[in-house]
């Protein structure tokens, strides 16, 4: 076995990129958020390939696996395997190989720039090595040559040494510059929504320069490699796991267990290339081990911050279960070299000897380094400019599409059939039915009493089973008479706190204070109208709030979703929780004959999500959003489902108010609403 190991920097991007995070942060603690994830990790790791298995167990689960793989990549269903429209712009010789500047069209206009080094002797086809690129920048007066410039000299030992090697560029740092950052500094939370990843994009693009190598004469597509370096490791894993043409893998410093990325803050160092949509709630080691029984080589060096050497380990150790399962633990193994996150020879030459082996059953010791020999200008493929059909600029828009509902039907059995199908298709989606695991409030505290008028306000915590915590305020009139209603208002943050609405009339919550403005208003009305009500702060806000900065509250965010859930998801199980204690008349909640939950903007939308299996409940909701992109963020929803749809699902269970909003979902529900015998009612 060899024994080498390189965590990678695979999206750190170094000095090219924007936004850099410590490579680790210390992770100086932040009481329950810090808690809950360490708790969720530990809960991930203890189902990753820890129970003994045979090989005719893995053999059965591994379709399912590789389903759940390739959904959180985007890839399922797979795209249409579109005519590649392959062009190569021209061919150089140089000494003991040639070079062609090539490009193709994974997808009608997603460009794939690469270039394919040839040996110029030896008789064909030869073993042929896929190379996917890590994050390096190599731009000089504006132009993008491509991050395949900057390992060209990998491409050319390849190809001195009797191999084909297709060196292809990302869809960040190629010659076409997309975006590899959504949610690592650009906001775009909606990439989780939509179940989109720009892992699930390299790995199709790799695939389909599969498809075209298998196209060339020089090629033998029966002895298939990849590997890649740092983000390129990662698209190897990605690409080996879900493409059983390749025969040999080693991927450089692209992986790493979830204790490292959530617990030891690896994640702040890398962008969404580096993670699939983690929905089924995966650890690492599944990945690697969907390689199996396949030569897989793990390459590493030993000071790599961003894949610590330790979670390497780990996840190899947990990989080889599977291989000894299936009687390959000869395919397997490790490859540490010194240094820190760097390409290096140490590591390459680890490589090269891995494919001599199991593509050309070859021992010999290697004799020539790697050594860089070309200028950008020599490898660029758009030398007469970007195409101006290309999709790649804006890839994230529609390689995994949105939901969209058909107009919904006006007859009872075909709403019935409608709504079992949105049912279904939203069932897998963490919070979105249920509660997303390991949260559900439990029992009720006061901390604070105060009374105005005839009306006592009571701030409360509340316990869940785990270590958040959720805070509410509760509004009770102090009278012998049953209480008539109980309204729910869910708050919305702002500059100054939480707005809460109540009646349409908006009521605020000072963070700094904490206590809520102009306490006489809101014990006037609760006393004039016999209601008891509860302002719930949802998770993240006011007294929960995790963060003070955008930068820390987006790397926490992204932890939750690597781990399987998200803080909206969260939100939603929170808002379900309640209801439910209000259900049970928990100690410490007010009781009243009839409960009315009222929520505007992305919060109206997790009310109607925590409210599906809770018929007895009324529901106004006020602002709606045009669609679900912005909120709520739950991983794989507005692939799943769509607003319209979502409304229609809380129009059919609840009495239902709607402001005098007008957007699609809105209008296609109160057109149907009368002849489905919906009880809906307009402000």
């Amino acid at each position: 076995m060899l024994l080498n190991s390189l965590p990678h920097r695979a999206c750190l991007f170094a000095l090219t990129l924007l936004w850099i995070a410590p490579a680790v942060a210390e992770y100086p603690g932040r009481g329950p958020i810090d808690a809950y994830l360490a708790q969720r990790t530990a809960t991930v790791e203890s189902r990753c390939l820890t129970e003994p298995l045979t090989g005719e167990q893995w053999n059965a689960q591994r379709p399912e696996l590789e389903r759940q793989l390739r959904d959180m990549l985007g890839l399922n269903p797979w795209p249409e395997r579109t005519d590649l429209k392959p062009t190569i712009v021209d061919r150089t010789e140089y000494d003991g190989y040639a070079v062609e500047r090539i490009h193709f069209q994974s997808r009608p206009g997603l460009y794939v720039s690469a270039n394919l080094y040839l040996p110029s002797a030896g008789e064909g086809p030869f073993p042929t090595i896929l190379y996917v690129c890590g994050h390096a920048r190599v731009k000089e007066d504006g132009v993008s040559y491509g991050n395949k410039v900057g390992y060209h000299h990998h491409g050319v030992w390849f190809a001195r040494h009797g191999y084909v090697c297709m060196m292809i560029d990302t869809i960040q740092l190629g010659e076409i510059e997309g975006i590899h950052h959504g949610t690592y500094s650009k906001g775009m939370w909606w990439w989780a929504s939509r179940g989109y990843t720009p892992a699930g994009v390299e790995a199709w693009n790799s695939m389909r320069a599969l498809d075209y190598l298998e196209t060339r004469p020089e090629v033998d597509a029966k002895r298939f490699g990849v590997t890649g370096r740092s983000g390129g490791g990662s698209y190897s894993w990605w690409t080996a796991a879900i493409d059983q043409r390749i025969k040999a893998v080693v991927p450089v410093a692209g992986i790493t267990d979830m204790r490292n990325h959530v617990v030891d803050g690896c994640i702040e160092g890398h962008c969404d290339c580096m993670f699939m949509v983690n929905r089924f709630g995966w650890d690492f080691a599944t990945v690697a081990a969907m390689i199996a029984p396949r030569a897989l080589l793990f390459a590493n060096s030993h000071r790599d911050r961003i894949f610590p050497l330790d979670g390497v380990i780990r996840t190899y150790q947990k990989t080889t279960k599977v291989y000894e399962a299936l009687g390959a633990l000869d395919n397997v193994a490790v490859h540490i070299t010194e240094g820190p996150h760097k390409d290096t020879q140490a590591l390459r030459v680890g490589a090269f000897a891995w494919f001599e082996k199991h593509l050309k059953n070859s021992t010999d010791e290697m004799e020539e380094v790697a050594r860089k020999v070309h200028e950008p200008q020599q490898l660029q493929v758009y030398v007469d400019g970007i195409p101006a059909d290309q999709r790649v600029t804006d890839v994230q828009e529609w390689f995994v599409p949105a939901a969209t509902a058909a107009a919904l039907p006006t007859d009872n059995a075909a709403w019935a059939k409608r709504q079992a199908e949105s049912l279904q298709r939203i069932d897998d989606v963490p919070g979105a039915v249920r509660n997303v695991e390991g949260f559900a409030l439990q029992s009720v505290n006061e901390t604070k009493r105060q009374v105005v008028g005839t009306v006592a306000f009571r701030h409360l915590e509340i316990d869940s089973n785990s270590p958040l915590k959720s805070f509410a305020i509760t509004a009770v009139p102090q009278t012998d008479k049953p209480i008539e209603a109980l309204k729910v208002c869910i708050g919305s943050p702002d500059e100054q706190g939480i707005r809460f609405t109540i009646d349409g009339e908006a009521v605020q919550y000072s963070t700094a204070d904490d206590e809520l403005v102009g306490l006489e208003a809101v014990a006037k009305t609760v006393a004039s109208e016999n209601q008891a009500v509860v302002f719930l702060m949802l998770q993240g806000d006011g007294k929960s709030r995790w963060m003070e900065t955008e930068k820390e509250t987006t790397h926490l965010r992204r932890r939750l979703h690597l781990l399987g859930q998200s803080l909206d998801g969260i939100r939603v199980s929170e808002i379900r929780s309640l209801l439910e204690l209000l259900a049970e008349s928990a100690k410490g909640l007010p009781v009243a004959k009839s409960v009315e939950i009222e929520a505007s903007g992305k919060e109206a939308c997790m009310v109607m999500l925590a409210s599906l299996t809770n018929a007895d409940v009324s529901l106004t909701l006020r602002q709606l959003p045009e669609n679900l992109a912005d909120g709520p963020i739950l991983l794989g929803l507005s692939k799943a489902i769509d607003l319209t749809d979502l409304l229609a699902l809380a129009a059919a269970g609840h009495p239902l108010t709607l402001d005098t909003s007008d957007n699609e979902a809105v209008r296609q529900v109160r057109a149907v609403a009368e002849p489905l015998g919906w009880p809906l009612a307009r402000e």
